[in-house]
């Protein structure tokens, strides 16, 4: 009978000894999808403003060009009279190659 319940017990055990060493540390297996990326870098509209003024100003290209630069949240708005189709194109593209613009409303016009 003694030999029966030391045969239990150790049965009990090495299976106990099983079930735990099945265990894992799931914080470690948490799918990407449940975690919040990290925020990215942040720009502020006066950055995103001077960046724009500073690039459209030493484009030789569009030197003499009056334009009206707003930014909010992102966001720019552009207005103005330029003399061709490319030069309206070109205030366009330093827009939107300054890092921080979500959206460009391209409002120039052509004399």
């Amino acid at each position: 009978m003694q030999t029966r319940i030391h045969l239990f017990t150790l049965i009990l055990l090495l299976l106990s000894m099983l079930i735990l060493t099945g265990c894992e540390n799931y914080a470690e297996k948490t799918h990407e999808s449940w975690i919040t990326p990290p925020s990215g870098p942040v720009y502020d509209d006066s950055t995103i403003f001077a960046r724009i003024t500073q690039a459209i100003q030493s484009d030789p290209v569009l030197q003499g060009a009056n334009i009206d630069i707003k930014v909010q949240d992102g966001n720019v708005a552009l207005k103005g009279a330029v003399s061709n189709e490319d030069q309206v194109t070109r205030i366009n593209m330093h827009a939107w190659i300054v890092d921080g613009v979500k959206k460009v409303d391209n409002q120039v016009t052509i004399k």
